[in-house]
């Protein structure tokens, strides 16, 4: 051990006593064996340790151990002992507290966490993690599928250790994960679920974690497109995958809160299955997409955008009447075009001609469109619908199978529209990604006229499932069987 270590051994060591004994005095530590996740400024305050002279010592051990702790230079670019601080003095209340122990600044939890203060101080770069639960959907053996840029995890036990099982995956990425959430759990329990985990590598933790939620966000849009399913995004958490850190545990909750006893989508539950054979077909979309989404300098937002952000927002809605105005727009957004006029009337014929199959054909899909638009119309204009109504324009729906509740009939209705949605997008991405593109994503040139001429429909029609073809992804250009 050099003399840094040591001295950081040393400071760290006597900081741990003084700080037992003044927490101690303030009834704060032990904790209960159920709740060892101790945090600065909810379980006490700084200002408890901070004036102690032990951990001015070890402030000014740190300080002098690495460059970046530097007070002369730039305040965007400098590092501060404190977060390291208060965490090494949590992860060793937490470790004494797990092992049920007495204190002692020289045993084995408090040399792990010495150790564990010694890397982070020493440390150029560190490791960031987020990791995302999400409701119905496991993989097709149970086992983990490693993917391009994310992990997935299905979540697989009884019930009763479902939560058991979920914290397990947690901190085996992030240590101490529960100490993001205390006694409270932010998810729910919409079986099957996985955990979705993203990582990198970084100088600066904090600027990490959103472009991995982001790129967490963008596998889920990709498999979303490729599968219909009803899989929302139910809890996130993010942190350092080192137990002594500056970035400690947080956890994000999504708009919705996951699907509970009151989400519209368990309603008509749908499973998304992945399997290892399904890394091709993320990876080949990214591509088309990624070439479909050219960039355009000085760009606010685009009409293909929106429908994609509005997809996702699906998701994440409240109840069906936010559902099908999200995907409704999202629906106008991918088809609609410029125009004003006869939106819904153009939406029937270039979505019929476009998506239609031996299993979906022409005319189904033109009536169940004019069925939504007509709910969607009443839900955005000020209009208004009785229950009676309601009920009898829902079963009208071609997908909507006889003899269902009202609720799950009402739901079913909702994932009709958003196969649509999901399978439009599918073919502006395929007719946009090629070098010279049948249809741009930034113009509507032509299109009716494609749309009127047998030979051009068929044309378009056939070119977007061959560039699914091309990607083994042809059967996400049909709806899904019952």
């Amino acid at each position: 051990m050099n003399d840094i270590d040591s001295r950081l051994q040393d400071t760290g060591q006597a900081f741990l006593t003084a700080a037992w004994a003044r927490l101690q005095e303030e009834r704060v530590v032990p904790p209960p064996a159920f709740h060892p996740y101790l945090e600065v400024g909810r379980d006490y305050f700084g200002e408890s340790v901070m004036p102690l002279a032990e951990y001015r010592a070890l402030e000014d051990a740190i300080t002098a151990s690495h460059p970046r702790f530097d007070a002369g230079r730039p305040l965007l670019e400098r590092a501060f002992p404190s977060g390291l601080i208060f965490s090494f003095l949590e992860t060793f209340i937490a470790r004494l507290t797990r092992a049920q122990k007495e204190f002692s600044p020289d045993g084995p939890e408090a040399e792990q966490s010495l150790r564990d203060l010694i890397q982070a101080v020493r440390a150029d770069t560190c490791e960031v993690a987020c990791c995302r639960v999400v409701s119905h959907m496991t993989t097709a053996d149970g086992r983990p599928v490693e993917f391009t840029n994310v992990r997935v995890e299905p979540v697989i036990s009884a019930a009763a250790d479902h939560d058991r099982e979920l914290q397990r995956i947690f901190s085996t990425v992030i240590p101490g994960a529960a100490s993001a959430y205390g006694r409270e759990r932010p998810h729910g329990f919409a079986p099957p679920e996985s955990v979705i985990i993203a990582r990198d590598s970084g100088a600066k933790p904090f600027d990490l974690a959103k472009p991995l939620s982001q790129r967490i966000e963008r596998f889920m849009l990709l498999v979303r497109l490729l599968k219909l399913g009803t899989s929302e995004s139910m809890a996130e958490l993010q942190g350092e995958t080192h137990t002594v850190r500056d970035f400690k545990p947080t956890v994000l909750r999504f708009r919705g809160a996951g699907p509970g006893f009151g989400s519209p989508t368990q309603l008509a539950a749908r499973e998304i299955i992945l399997a290892t054979d399904d890394v091709g077909r993320v990876d080949g979309l990214e591509r088309l997409l990624s070439a479909a989404e050219k960039p355009r300098a000085g760009m606010a937002f685009t009409s293909f955008g929106m429908a994609l952000q509005k997809f996702l927002l699906s998701f994440h809605a409240y109840g069906w009447s936010e559902q099908i105005v999200d995907l409704a727009t999202a629906f106008e957004a991918a088809l609609s075009g410029k125009e004003k006029d006869d939106v819904t009337l153009r939406l029937k014929i270039r979505a019929s001609t476009l998506l239609s199959t031996d299993l979906d054909p022409v005319d189904q899909i033109f009536k169940d469109v004019g069925v939504i638009y007509g709910l969607r119309s009443a839900l955005v204009h000020g209009g208004a619908m009785t229950e009676k109504n309601l009920l009898k324009e829902v079963r009208k729906i071609s997908t909507v199978p006889d003899g269902l509740p009202d609720g799950k009939a009402v739901a079913y209705a909702v994932e009709r529209l958003r196969d649509l949605v999901r399978r439009s997008l599918l073919a502006r991405i395929c007719l946009a990604a090629d070098d010279s593109p049948l249809w741009p994503l930034d113009s509507d040139t032509g299109v009716d006229v494609a749309m009127a001429d047998d030979l051009s429909r068929k044309a378009w029609r056939e070119a977007w499932r061959e560039t699914l073809t091309g990607i083994d992804a042809i059967a996400s250009a049909d709806r899904p069987r019952a």
